[in-house]
């Protein structure tokens, strides 16, 4: 893929709960897949990527920091291939040095959207996906250690929709610049179709998908409205039934 079509992929992204984990690694680098705090280890085509032998090819002639930077740039290539099908932004994980290296080179350095410096290679993808999460949830949120105070003022002005129903249909009318405010472990189970310009449940769906979530819908159209997502601690929103829509000023 040559770098303007990435750069063309970038510029298309939209913040989303659906995103990449890229671990680097001195031997292994590996590719995760991220809904939320649930990440997928993708073992197909190119990853697990190990690093080729020290004989192998012109790999025979190039000395340790030589290698080790073909390695990375390598390992940039075999992530291209998951990028050109589907481009999500990136959280990269690895030692200091790694991802310096690496972020030297790379033809995807613009899809980051955070990093995390140290060794992961021996922690699980459920631990690490709670730690990746925590990245990722700051992204969305941005700036905002104000969020129940913010949620309590609108509740004043009238501004605010509240709970699952009233913020489902909400967010088919509203524009852009409205602010979800949403538990962290607050899931529906199921898909949602769009019907008479309301959301509602479906009940056909498969619950053995991760990615069959009514709140997720919700946050990934606030998202791709401009909006942005302020995921709160458990019971932190009880008077708000777990989930409130903050309406921009029209």
């Amino acid at each position: 893929m040559e770098p303007k079509d990435l750069m063309s992929n970038e510029r298309n992204m939209q913040l989303s709960i659906h995103y990449y984990v890229l671990s680097l690694g001195k031997r292994t680098s590996r590719l995760y897949e991220g809904f939320r705090d649930t990440l997928i280890d993708i073992q197909n085509t190119g990853f697990p990527f190990e690093a080729p032998s020290r004989h192998n090819g012109h790999h025979e002639h190039l000395s340790k920091p030589e290698r080790l930077g073909e390695f990375m740039r390598e390992t940039d290539q075999h992530f291209a291939h998951y990028f050109a099908q589907d481009p999500l932004w990136m959280v990269l994980i690895g030692e200091r040095k790694l991802l310096s290296i690496f972020k030297s080179g790379t033809l995807h350095r613009d899809a980051m959207i955070g990093e995390m410096e140290g060794d992961y290679s021996a922690v699980s993808p459920a631990d690490l996906g709670k730690v990746v999460w925590s990245v990722v949830k700051q992204v969305l949120a941005g700036a905002n250690d104000r969020a129940l105070d913010e949620l309590q003022a609108a509740a004043e002005t009238k501004t605010i929709m509240i709970g699952f129903d009233a913020v489902s249909q909400a967010v088919q009318t509203e524009g852009g610049g409205s602010s979800l405010f949403v538990e962290d472990d607050y899931h529906i189970k199921g898909s949602i179709r769009e019907t008479e310009g309301a959301l509602v449940l479906s009940p056909h769906v498969d619950l053995s998908e991760v990615i069959d979530d009514a709140v997720d819908h919700i946050v990934e159209k606030v998202l791709a409205k401009g909006g942005n997502v302020v995921f709160l601690e458990s019971d932190t929103m009880t008077k708000f039934q777990k989930i409130a829509l903050v309406v921009r000023d029209q």
